[in-house]
């Protein structure tokens, strides 16, 4: 499975701007079964809700990306009074919406935006075709319990966020985290840029289920992509059954 990760910075409260920006970055890659971008992928990270939330155009840009390519679409938006993250399969439909279960109050994100409900009816699950996926946005990633429990069932999680370079190293480290202890494909997709009161540099990756680095980033804005076997999941829990080892 080839996935492409979509690093750029989005214009800031302008949609329609990071729509036309976007579909030139993107006419550069045309192979990917899967493409992923940032967190608030169209307004940065505002807490303007009215400036971040999506419109029918919004949805028909990705849902007509993801028809035209034949390929999966995960990317971070505004519905209502969550901070969603949305993927659209192949057929252009939205097949899974996860509204962020962590707030992230350092920035009074609480005050913008209600959390999602808990996993039980806010499951962020979804299947590439054998490939099955368990969502996160940005600051969910700080939280293992969002992560444990859904291992048994996942080869790979998807964190898609707005994560400052202040804590890049953070977010490099708990990325690989995340992929040692569930033993699965961790896709982390962060964006670049400055916003008026953040940073951004980068560091969006794909780490294996042994933690190893299947593809970084760096700091440049672009259009990244790699190739992942999904069986290596099962390879490796097989050959290493920690797994089996948690105790609830």
């Amino acid at each position: 499975m080839r996935i492409s990760l979509v690093q750029y910075a989005p214009v800031w409260e302008d949609r329609a701007a990071s729509r036309a920006k976007l579909a030139e970055l993107l006419r550069r890659d045309s192979s990917a079964d899967w493409i992923v971008l940032p967190e608030m992928a169209l307004s940065g990270f505002t807490m303007d809700r009215a400036a971040a939330s999506w419109d029918r155009a919004d949805f028909d840009f990705f849902s007509e990306l993801a028809r035209e390519r034949a390929a999966w679409v995960s990317v971070g938006g505004v519905e209502g009074a969550y901070n969603t993250a949305f993927a659209f399969d192949p057929d252009g439909a939205v097949a899974c919406r996860y509204r962020k279960r962590h707030l992230f109050s350092y920035a009074a994100e609480q005050g913008a935006y209600e959390p999602g409900e808990p996993r039980a009816t806010n499951p962020g699950r979804y299947d590439l075709g054998g490939l099955r996926v368990a969502q996160a946005v940005c600051y969910d990633l700080r939280f293992s319990y969002e992560f444990w429990d859904a291992a048994p069932s996942t080869e790979a999680y998807c964190v898609i966020a707005a994560w400052g370079a202040a804590r890049a190293e953070q977010w490099s480290a708990l990325l690989k985290a995340r992929a040692i202890e569930n033993q699965a494909f961790v896709i982390g997709v962060n964006r670049v840029g400055d916003e008026p009161r953040a940073s951004y540099s980068g560091g969006s990756a794909i780490y294996g289920p042994r933690g190893e680095a299947v593809l970084e980033c760096g700091a440049a804005e672009g259009v990244f992509s790699a190739d992942i076997d999904p069986r290596e999941v099962a390879a490796w829990r097989a050959a290493f059954p920690a797994l089996k080892d948690r105790r609830p």
